[in-house]
């Protein structure tokens, strides 16, 4: 390998370790070394010039972007070729830091101290194996995956020494593509002599993705009794145990999988899905907020996520029937929000987030889990105002909450409005948040039929002029939704119409009415319940009067 036409990139924040790996590459050979002592250097390093060998330190300073850090963000940017290669130097040997790090697939990961042949063979080898895989990575960095696939499956022609790689790959493009058939056709064969882990796993996995849990964990049984620290096995038996509906089993797994590697955004958002599945909330806050922690300062930064971590503390709240932990997680929620004027990283990444709207929106969830509806309903109203006012549709980031309260006090054609905003931008959504919505979704359904077939029922009897009837059925469809202003808007023009019919006011009726009148005076409306309630608000004025 020739050193003296490649440019190297050596990033260190350790003055005396940093001189040192330039006076390696510098005895191989290599002339154009550029160094930098931190992520944030390297990165606008980057953007100038196209790098062939980057050597980078794992640890880079406390609160500073480390070295998997760079690594993603490097990639997800594209600031880097796809025939670079990428080492990982640490001298930190801890089981978490090196499988997180292994994780975000670098070309090598390098253990400290070595020595001069070492650096220099591990380079080389990586070198090679990106070379002879290139047509590949380029058809990946382009997001190309049927270029992929067939660059690989022409690979796969020619005798090497990267011939498990190219297969590695191909099974993992062939995920991507969502072809399962033929990533199970490939592994089969590793089932026969002597196991290799990783297409153990692998295989593991496609079936999991086949719907086929009972084969994955058959598989993954076996790779744990020789590899128990594999958090990735872990992780697959907490999925097809969850699919199995073995809540406790799924739960241990996915735990155990935490416990090894604690640093990855995906294994986190599998936690998160698996405790709200089981109905472990605190597991999952403590997920929301490792995933929040392990997002801030890397290129998966996203006001998202802190508010998918104060939405999980409130579901902690709203699902305990113990008082202290129910004031407890609805102290922390508030607590952290007081935080976020003081985060420099939520600052700098929330430029255009409102404070004021999100805080009126999470008042309104707190409300609705103390059972305080028509608070909550005014909050919600307040800050969907605000946001109709700010921001015409609804920015993502506010959609979850909004939506999570609007089913929660009923406000069902609001939340129908939220859905169709939410699948027009599923990928503006994280994945707690797409599973938040999906629930809701799910957990309204009966409350919705219910409250739709009365609602339905009194229009129509309305309609035929059956006041009585359709107050009845009105009623009904409050139960099932409070404070909806649809609702009640129908109910009180139907109160009204049955008191026109009576020579005098019955003191009952008139006291409906207040109740409706409180519920929706003073409330921001929706233009057409606005023009409703005006057209109904003098003749109402003549029967409750001020009071």
């Amino acid at each position: 390998m020739n050193f003296a036409n490649k440019q190297v990139l050596i990033i260190e924040d350790q003055r005396p370790f940093l001189l040192l790996l330039r006076g390696l590459l510098n005895a191989m050979g290599a002339s154009k070394v550029v160094t930098k002592a931190t992520a944030e250097q390297s990165i606008s390093e980057c953007k100038k010039n196209k790098f062939d060998i980057i050597l980078c330190d794992l640890h880079l300073g406390v609160n500073k972007k480390n070295g998997f850090e760079l690594i993603e963000e490097l990639r997800a940017r594209k600031l880097i070729k796809p025939t670079c290669i990428f080492i990982i130097i640490s001298a930190d040997s801890a089981r978490p830091v090196v499988l997180g790090s292994l994780e975000r697939s670098p070309d090598d990961y390098l253990i400290k101290p070595f020595s001069h042949a070492q650096l220099k063979t591990r380079i080389v080898r990586a070198w090679q194996r990106r070379q002879f895989l290139t047509p590949v990575f380029k058809a990946v960095a382009e997001d190309n995956f049927l270029n992929a696939k067939t660059a690989c499956l022409t690979l796969l022609q020619t005798p090497s020494h990267y011939t498990g790689s190219c297969e590695k790959l191909l099974v993992e493009i062939c995920w991507e593509l969502k072809d399962y058939q033929p990533a199970l056709d490939l592994l089969k064969k590793y089932g026969e002599g002597r196991p290799i882990m990783w297409a153990q796993i692998a295989l593991a996995n496609t079936h999991l993705l086949l719907k086929q849990p009972q084969q994955a964990i058959k598989i993954i049984n076996e790779v744990l009794t020789k590899h128990r620290f594999s958090a990735d096995a872990h992780d697959i038996l907490a999925q097809a145990n969850d699919m199995l509906q073995e809540g406790s089993l799924a739960l241990n797994a996915i735990k155990t999988s935490i416990k090894l590697s604690p640093y990855s955004l995906s294994r986190h958002f599998i936690a998160c899905s698996i405790a709200q599945n089981n109905n472990d909330y605190i597991l999952a806050a403590e997920s929301s907020k490792a995933i929040w922690d392990l997002s801030k300062r890397t290129v998966h930064q996203n006001t998202m996520h802190w508010c998918g971590y104060i939405r999980s503390l409130l579901n902690v709240a709203e699902h305990t029937e113990e008082k202290n932990i129910k004031n407890r997680y609805q102290q922390e929620a508030l607590l952290e929000l007081q935080r976020a004027k003081f985060d420099e990283h939520l600052q700098r990444i929330a430029s255009d987030f409102d404070f004021e709207i999100y805080n009126d929106i999470i008042q309104a969830r707190l409300n609705a889990i103390d059972g305080k509806m028509l608070d909550a309903k005014k909050s919600i109203a307040r800050s969907q105002a605000a946001i109709e006012l700010n921001f015409g549709e609804i920015p993502a980031v506010f959609l979850p909450d909004s939506l999570k309260v609007m089913y929660d006090i009923g406000e069902f054609e609001e939340a129908h409005e939220l859905n169709q905003v939410a699948e027009k931008i599923p990928h503006a959504l994280d994945p707690n948040s797409l599973y938040l919505i999906k629930k809701e979704q799910m957990s309204a359904k009966e409350k919705l039929t219910h409250y739709q077939q009365f609602n339905k029922q009194g229009i129509e009897l309305y309609q035929q002029g059956q006041f009585e009837k359709a107050r009845d059925a009105f009623g009904l469809a409050q139960q099932f939704a409070p404070v909806n202003t649809g609702v009640a808007l129908n109910l009180l023009q139907c109160l009204l119409r049955i008191l026109d019919k009576g020579k005098k006011p019955e003191p009952t009726l008139v006291t409906e009415c207040r109740r409706i009148h409180k519920l929706i005076d003073d409330m921001p409306l929706k233009r057409q319940h606005q023009e409703k309630y005006d057209a109904l608000h003098s003749e109402l004025m003549t029967y409750i009067g001020k009071k």
